[in-house]
């Protein structure tokens, strides 16, 4: 159903007119996040820029502030703008008006598909909306299956002219959701900087480290891995956590609280992650939400490192149970610390999960094959008339 009326909507765009042909795309690259650091999230959305530019097109971003000065100056460089896309928010109307006459092109990344911004972009009529669904949630809040929800998810792809998601566990998810087939629904991979997140030139050497990179949020399951790590009976060994969020209180007390406050270190947002990764021997993400993609893990895989993650949402789909890492059932704190301890005692084992490790990250979320075919998505839902330069 989807499908062909998709394909009908590209077919009778206006944009078929002889007065657009063969001029460059304008693309709004609108994210619920600000890129406040010079993390992979950020890397993505400069190289999406810059991959626009390459190929004569131009995109705009809108996020959330602040924004980090490396990552404005470079959509600059690329010659383009960023603006806070809550400013959008002030006027909703004139802001569809505007966007409707200033874009071909809408994507859409961290919001929800019938929210404030995606409401502002249906509005924005003649410009093609692209859902890009990163979202990872708790099964408990996973919608019912009722006539109202069914009624209103086939409404508002009505309005979208393509989605895509971030693994496929997401796409799976979003066409039962939304009852649509390819090409509509597209699965491309979150990128990442290879070259930056490679593994150390040299054996990895210090005290035993694990290592988790999160944002610091109940969902995260960081309070599971501190109880986890408190039961390794491995000596001289530590746990690094990397971010912020409103559990850091939390977590620092809990570590008190279990006597292993003086062996686990709260580092704070950071800029120089892959080096922090490259120095560790293991990452760890113990979620307890069904992870749409884990783009830390895909980082860590790529700098070589064995990862202990749970069995849940897309994380399967990124980390090789017994291949490229241990995967534990979520929430489970025996099995999590009974994963570190196999690892941590075991170099070999270790050393060859973190072997397979890099080369899944290189052969499957390479920054550049991502931004090359979310770009190519973008000129496809655009249309024939839209071109690339060569």
């Amino acid at each position: 159903m989807h499908k062909s009326i998709s394909n009908a909507f590209l077919k009778t765009s206006r944009w078929q007119s002889p007065l657009f042909l063969m001029r460059p795309l304008r693309i709004a690259f609108l994210i619920q996040l600000a890129p406040r650091k010079l993390g992979s999230m950020e890397d993505w959305v400069v190289a999406l820029v810059e991959e626009s530019a390459r190929r004569g097109h131009r995109m705009d971003v809108f996020s959330l502030a602040p924004v980090h000065p490396e990552i404005a100056r470079r959509i600059e460089a690329a010659g383009s703008t960023w603006e806070e896309v809550e400013a959008l928010f002030d006027h909703p109307i004139r802001s569809a008006r505007r966007l409707a006459k200033e874009y071909d092109v809408l994507q859409l990344n961290l919001f929800t598909p019938r929210g404030r911004m995606a409401r502002i972009s249906y509005l924005a009529f003649h410009a093609k909306v692209i859902f890009v669904d990163h979202h990872s949630a708790l099964p408990s809040e996973r919608m019912p299956s009722n006539f109202v929800r069914r009624s209103l998810d086939h409404l508002t792809t009505l309005r979208m002219s393509g989605l895509v998601g971030v693994s496929d566990y997401v796409v799976q998810r979003d066409m039962v959701r939304f009852s649509v087939r390819n090409p509509f629904a597209r699965r491309i991979y979150n990128g990442i900087d290879l070259a930056r997140f490679a593994p150390p030139p040299n054996c990895r050497s210090g005290p035993l480290t694990a290592i988790a990179v999160a944002n610091l949020i109940r969902e995260k399951g960081i309070h599971l891995l501190i109880e986890a790590f408190s039961r390794v009976d491995v000596p001289d060994v530590r746990l690094q956590v990397v971010g912020d969020g409103p559990e850091l209180p939390q977590l620092q007390a809990l570590a008190e609280s279990l006597g292993v406050a003086s062996r686990v270190e709260f580092l704070g947002l950071r800029d120089d992650v892959h080096a922090l990764l490259q120095a560790a021997n293991v990452f760890v993400h113990p979620c307890v939400w069904e992870e749409a993609f884990g783009l830390t893990l895909a980082e860590a895989l790529s700098t070589g490192l064995p990862v202990i993650a749970s069995r849940i949402g897309a994380i399967p789909e990124i980390v090789t149970d017994l291949h490229t890492g241990l995967l534990v059932p979520p929430g489970d704190i025996s099995a999590l610390a009974g994963a570190m301890e196999r690892v941590f005692r075991d170099r070999v084992f270790r050393e060859r999960l973190g072997k397979h490790a890099r080369e899944s990250a290189a052969e499957r979320f390479p920054l550049e094959a991502s931004t090359k075919a979310h770009i190519d998505f973008c000129e496809e839902v655009a249309g024939p008339p839209f071109r690339s330069s060569p």
